[in-house]
């Protein structure tokens, strides 16, 4: 039987400290290509810093990144660069270029060289993100959500244009890709996002909709306090037990009828309800 190929992205023990601080503390986790993992947790949870971590921005404490295998800490930059595409919380960009040449960004990594296909391989970005028809626009005159579409889709041009080698899994990190999206481009964005997995990538992605990572992401991770939860699939993960340790409050959890698990807040009216029934208990 042959053995499974080994994680495109593996956290093997990994911590973090600063000024005493333990911000992320023992997280082993690993990702596949293909895969999209969602980490979902409450505000000061240590998301965004085990994205850092992974995406090599930040040196463990403790513990160590491995890409296919090999410790981030021996990659070169240029690895790098062809290996992993990042999109953090928020970007600032005040040059007046047009979003498409934001998006060129991507295509015009040092060790990159000039790919012919560049602007073809940007406009494909584009139209996957729904800005094709505002290539030309100033980036700097654009909505913040579509601003953030112009960076997702810069990071896709990366991920394909980019001269790997053999046996090199792309990996695409975002950080809170749908914070400022409305509903329709929520669905956009991810399901771009899974037809990057499809094509071979490993995708990492900090969440805070449990719905929308329980419908997009193969796997969930949970963290608290810096502290790794849960992981694995969402109808394991996405449970009243697992939530309400996560979140500090109560979380109700159910299926639609594709059998896809989703949450639904605890109105005050449920819980004034709730109090009531037990006093008359």
């Amino acid at each position: 039987m042959a053995s499974a190929p080994a994680p495109a992205i593996e956290a093997d023990g990994v911590s973090f400290e600063v000024g005493g601080a333990r911000l992320v503390e023992g997280v082993h986790l690993a990702v596949r290509a293909g895969q999209v993992m969602g980490i979902l947790g409450p505000n000061g949870a240590g998301k965004s810093t085990f994205l850092k971590l992974v995406s090599g921005e930040l040196e463990p404490t403790s513990g160590r990144i491995l890409f296919d295998g090999v410790p981030i800490a021996r990659a070169e930059p240029a690895l790098l660069a062809r290996r992993r595409a990042v999109v953090p919380q928020s970007s600032q960009l005040t040059f007046p270029f047009t979003a498409l040449e934001v998006v060129l960004l991507g295509a015009s990594v040092p060790g990159f060289g000039h790919a012919r296909d560049a602007v073809a391989a940007a406009e494909r970005a584009l139209k996957r993100v729904g800005l094709i028809e505002l290539a030309e626009r100033r980036y700097t005159e654009l909505s913040g959500g579509e601003r953030q579409r112009v960076h997702i889709a810069r990071a896709i041009c990366q991920i394909e244009t980019a001269p790997r080698r053999p046996g090199e899994t792309p990996l695409l990190l975002v950080d809170e890709p749908t914070s400022n999206l409305d509903i329709g481009h929520q669905r956009l964005v991810l399901s771009a996002i899974r037809e990057i997995a499809a094509e071979g990538a490993a995708v990492l992605a900090v969440l805070h909709d449990i719905n929308l990572a329980a419908g997009y992401c193969d796997l969930l991770a949970l963290l608290r306090d810096g502290r790794l939860i849960a992981c694995g699939p969402p109808a394991e993960i996405v449970r009243n037990d697992l939530l309400s340790r996560t979140f500090g409050c109560e979380i109700d959890a159910n299926t639609t009828p594709a059998n896809t698990p989703f949450v639904l807040p605890i109105t005050r009216d449920a819980v004034e309800g709730g109090q009531a029934a037990a006093r008359v208990r």
